[in-house]
């Protein structure tokens, strides 16, 4: 098993900063994870911790990749952002085209309603195929997951966690009012 490793260094006075080797002459996977290196130029001891992923991934304030990258990989592109679209229209922009097809299949039953609701089907397909082919819709969906994944590397908190976290401070700050 072969893979390519990328070095986080952190210095002991507890400040990280991430690169490839630092020198092309050095190589460095001999080290062993939270091994000391000593720089030979400025004599600054760092630890090595090992990782499977490139440093721009594993680089910003929490190790989840640099707040401001704006590259996607192959499974944000194919993968993560589709399946926001998808839900996305049917939430919101195909809605009343999909309600159409749950009413259609929970009277029909979900055998039959194959066969009996293939007009509200395709409905539901045509509206969902136009804004799947809709560059401007897939743009704006993208521009939001980059700023969600940008506002969870800066922060080192997902949507639901900072979501909670607001809950758990609002709640303290009411119960302290209501005593």
């Amino acid at each position: 098993f072969s893979y390519s490793l990328w070095f986080k260094m952190s210095t002991d006075e507890g400040s990280t900063a991430t690169s490839s080797p630092l020198l092309a002459t050095d190589d460095l996977s001999g080290l062993k994870e939270g091994e000391i290196y000593t720089d030979p130029k400025t004599g600054k001891k760092y630890r090595a911790k090992k990782t499977i992923l490139p440093h721009y991934s594993s680089s910003g304030p929490f190790g989840l990749g640099d707040p401001e990258d704006r590259t996607l990989r192959r499974l944000e592109a194919d993968v993560i952002i589709t399946n926001r679209m998808n839900a996305d229209i049917e939430r919101v922009q195909c809605n009343p085209q999909y309600m159409d097809l749950i009413k259609c299949f929970r009277e029909e039953g979900g055998v039959k309603g194959l066969s009996q609701c293939k007009p509200v089907l395709a409905l539901f397909n045509a509206c969902k195929t136009e804004k799947f082919h809709d560059t401007e819709y897939r743009e704006r969906m993208t521009e939001e997951y980059l700023r969600e994944r940008s506002e969870a590397r800066r922060t080192g908190m997902t949507i639901k966690q900072r979501k909670l976290e607001e809950y758990r401070q609002w709640k303290a700050k009411n119960e302290g009012e209501t005593k």
